[in-house]
């Protein structure tokens, strides 16, 4: 036996490990400490198989990968969808999502029921000096949403970035870049119009930023976003620059996209040196 690779994510081990088997090359798979090694059964064919597994993990999402999962009937990218609303999307999520997700609701529900108070606690304060004395004011609007929509937009967004976080790293993973990217985002959005403001978007272009370069630096994450979902928050970035910039946040938007894909960036590139070993 030969050790071909380690890998972070089963998933993607087992359908490399079909990728190999297809082209006659067997493996064997050993899993722990997190992480899948796949041993050749035959040392022969080690360049090969090398070639293959670096080709693959370059674009795990590529049509002729795609092709073998199908045949495979198991996807290589992203999650099972769910449909809104029912209990299987619920119960997808991790603690972490489904938390912000509930907390979220309850607050813009406060308002209703005992009155203001609760938003005006959770402002970002008036002054920077605020922060010393109520320093998670620095993190809590990005529970506050001020109409139907934008609640919806942003905890729909929320819900699939946040349980794949959760889903291919850890949910710890989920609370520090959430909590970094919401103080990045809430700052240079009170440094561009001051402390009125509030919602999740920061922290949503955080994620998706995160996810994105994430994925493209370390194949063996196990997924990668879509392009069309890239493609199409880019777009709303843009449109709201151009044509909404008096109404939405486009300084949280903007610095929480940087600041996730920055910390998506280098965390991937650390964790494909970290994981992506052999021969």
């Amino acid at each position: 036996m030969l050790e071909l690779v380690r890998l972070n994510n089963e998933k993607l081990a087992r359908q490399l490990a079909h990728v190999l088997g297809r082209e006659g090359i067997r493996t064997r798979e050993e899993a722990g400490d997190g992480e899948f090694v796949l041993f050749l059964e035959d040392p022969a064919r080690h360049d090969e198989a090398r070639r293959i597994a670096e080709a693959f993990l370059r674009d795990p999402g590529a049509r002729r990968w795609q092709d073998n999962a199908w045949q495979a009937s198991e996807p290589v990218t992203g999650l099972p969808r769910q449909q809104v609303f029912s209990g299987g999307w619920f119960a997808s999520m991790g603690p972490v999502t489904r938390t912000v997700l509930v907390v979220t609701a309850l607050i813009y529900a406060s308002p209703y029921v005992i009155g203001p108070d609760i938003y005006y606690a959770l402002m970002f304060p008036q002054s920077l000096d605020g922060l010393a004395a109520q320093p998670w004011r620095l993190f809590s609007p990005m529970l506050l949403h001020f109409s139907v929509l934008h609640i919806i937009f942003n905890l729909l967004w929320w819900s699939d970035l946040g349980r794949l976080i959760e889903r291919f790293l850890s949910s710890f993973q989920l609370i520090w870049i959430t909590l970094l990217v919401a103080a990045v985002s809430n700052l240079a959005q009170f440094m561009d119009t001051g402390p009125r403001f509030g919602g999740l978007s920061g922290v949503v272009y955080g994620l998706l930023g995160y996810l994105w370069l994430y994925g493209k630096t370390n194949p063996a994450a196990g997924y990668q976003l879509r392009r069309e979902i890239v493609i199409l928050m880019l777009v709303w970035l843009v449109i709201c620059y151009v044509g909404l910039a008096d109404i939405v946040a486009n300084a949280a938007h903007l610095s929480g996209l940087i600041t996730g894909a920055a910390l998506g960036a280098g965390i991937g590139l650390y964790r494909r040196a970290r994981y992506y070993k052999g021969g």
